[in-house]
């Protein structure tokens, strides 16, 4: 446990902004959280928190001297604007993804994060999931020798509300966004070139604002490690996420976590536990440490692992591979 408390704001109270507003409170003591602000702020889920000030205005939280550090986890069209604000008032800023869809808006945030001396770290969580720190861990010991190809599920549990999925940017700017940044980290080598077979089968409204639902991406690193991404807007059946990294000596594989370590199997049947129904409950751990992380960086005067440099790579690949889609085949990543 940490001696020094940090008081931080958090803008945004929709599924993600409750998610990390209860695992300030109740998981991450060295964090106070101090106000809230939403539109339409849920005063009852907020009274069952604690004593917390609450806003419909985030300027209210902006403006506080006594909050150091904000977290912003409002819809994707506002954290460019506010990332702005934050810096400028001197605050340091944790972002959900991603920060804009703009490369030169990502640039000005980089930029402007040196004049003001404050830092804004990426709501990238996967980075901070212990399987996958492990998994690339095993791959730099040699253990599977070298790397040649990498398979990467992710397929959601249930598909957004439309309303959401106009204002996400598209399943590659949204959902791949994620995939794309965990090649970057298992590997250390960027993406060369992409091409994505993409198509529409759960909602068919995707169509108005040419998205897709599904998808299949094939990817090459500037090393030559060939990549697939296997990805769905829906499964029915769980937060279906997966990596296997076949090499020259052997493979390595995380796999989905189960509810419960349940497996039954006679003579009529074989049993075993459904797997996490959302992120929520799969990458818990992970939420938890990306905002220790970001206590630490606050105190510690260190700039986070995961900033806008990264979200503008991973803007750069889902830029391309929107390109792809459109012309039907590969496209190299202009960087």
């Amino acid at each position: 446990m940490h001696s020094q408390k940090i008081n931080v704001g958090l803008i945004g109270l929709g599924r993600i902004g409750k998610m990390h507003a209860e695992n300030i409170c109740r998981k991450l003591p060295s964090l106070n959280l101090k106000s809230i602000a939403d539109p339409k702020p849920d005063i009852e889920f907020i009274q069952n928190l604690g004593e917390i000030t609450v806003h419909e205005d985030a300027q209210e939280i902006i403006s506080d001297k006594d909050i150091n550090a904000v977290i912003i986890s409002s819809p994707t069209p506002t954290h460019f604007n506010l990332i702005k604000k934050c810096l400028k008032s001197n605050k340091h800023v944790f972002c959900e993804k991603p920060i804009s869809f703009s490369k030169d808006k990502i640039n000005e945030i980089i930029d402007l994060m040196v004049i003001q001396k404050s830092f804004v770290q990426v709501g990238l969580n996967r980075r901070f999931d212990e399987d996958f720190i492990l998994l690339k861990e095993k791959i730099k010991e040699g253990l599977i020798g070298k790397t040649q190809i990498i398979h990467i599920t992710n397929h959601d549990s249930t598909i957004p509300k439309f309303k959401f999925l106009k204002s996400s940017g598209g399943m590659l700017f949204d959902l791949c966004i994620h995939d794309f940044d965990m090649l970057k980290f298992i590997t250390g080598e960027k993406i060369k070139e992409i091409y994505v077979n993409g198509s529409i089968f759960i909602e068919p409204r995707l169509k108005d604002i040419n998205d897709i639902d599904n998808a299949i991406i094939t990817l090459e690193l500037t090393n030559g490690v060939l990549c697939t991404i296997d990805s769905s807007r829906q499964t029915h059946f769980g937060y279906d996420q997966r990596i296997e990294v076949f090499g020259s000596k052997g493979m390595i594989s995380i796999d989905n976590k189960p509810t419960r370590l349940f497996l039954l199997s006679n003579e009529s049947k074989t049993v075993k536990s459904k797997i996490k129904e959302s992120f929520v409950e799969r990458y818990e751990s992970s939420y938890i440490n990306e905002l220790e992380h970001f206590y630490k960086c606050i105190v510690g005067g260190k700039s986070p692992i995961v900033g806008p440099e990264n979200i503008l790579d991973a803007i750069y690949i889902a830029t391309a591979g929107t390109k792809s889609l459109e012309l039907n085949k590969p496209v190299m990543v202009e960087r």
